[in-house]
């Protein structure tokens, strides 16, 4: 059968099931992963009078608008902020988008949401690729100064001004 959760509340969920007659399960009956939340379209199998087994529908699981986001999922898209801040401010935020990208991605692998995963990759393997090039225009710049300053000490130059 399919209903919409009502709401979740004290371990027990409620459901709106066909012929418009309210169920309640309880959560050990969740059958999908993450928790669930109110909005949500179920399948269920009907038990005297409760909901058992009861599954998100797939396709409807992030489709109303307002669904909670997972933590990981959120993480992951502070972490792409982080990183597409690291253009113009170069350190700090290329650091945090590591840091909540490395920590969103074990999240992410738990709660075995892999839109998540996918922004968590995207942040902390994107930090690593902006701080290594950061570090190599850093050593190019120190590499020109320092190939100019040898040179001027090989030629002689007068570098008073």
């Amino acid at each position: 059968m399919r209903g919409t959760i009502l709401g979740v509340h004290d371990g027990r969920g409620v459901l709106l099931g066909e012929g418009e007659r309210r169920f309640e399960f309880p959560l050990t009956e969740w059958r999908s992963a993450g928790t669930p939340y109110a909005g949500q379209v179920v399948d269920y199998v009907e038990e005297n009078g409760q909901a058992r087994a009861v599954f998100a529908v797939p396709g409807f699981a992030g489709a109303s608008f307002g669904a909670p986001q997972s933590g990981s999922r959120v993480l992951g898209i502070i972490g792409v902020i982080c990183l597409v801040v690291s253009f113009l401010i170069p350190v700090v935020p290329t650091i945090a988008a590591f840091v909540l990208g490395v920590i969103a991605a074990g999240q992410a692998q738990q709660e075995r949401d892999d839109t998540a995963l996918l922004l968590a990759r995207i942040s902390w393997i994107g930090a690593v690729v902006m701080l290594g090039l950061g570090l190599l225009v850093v050593l190019s710049i120190v590499a020109f100064v320092g190939t100019m300053g040898f040179a001027g000490l090989w030629h002689g130059w007068n570098w008073d001004f």
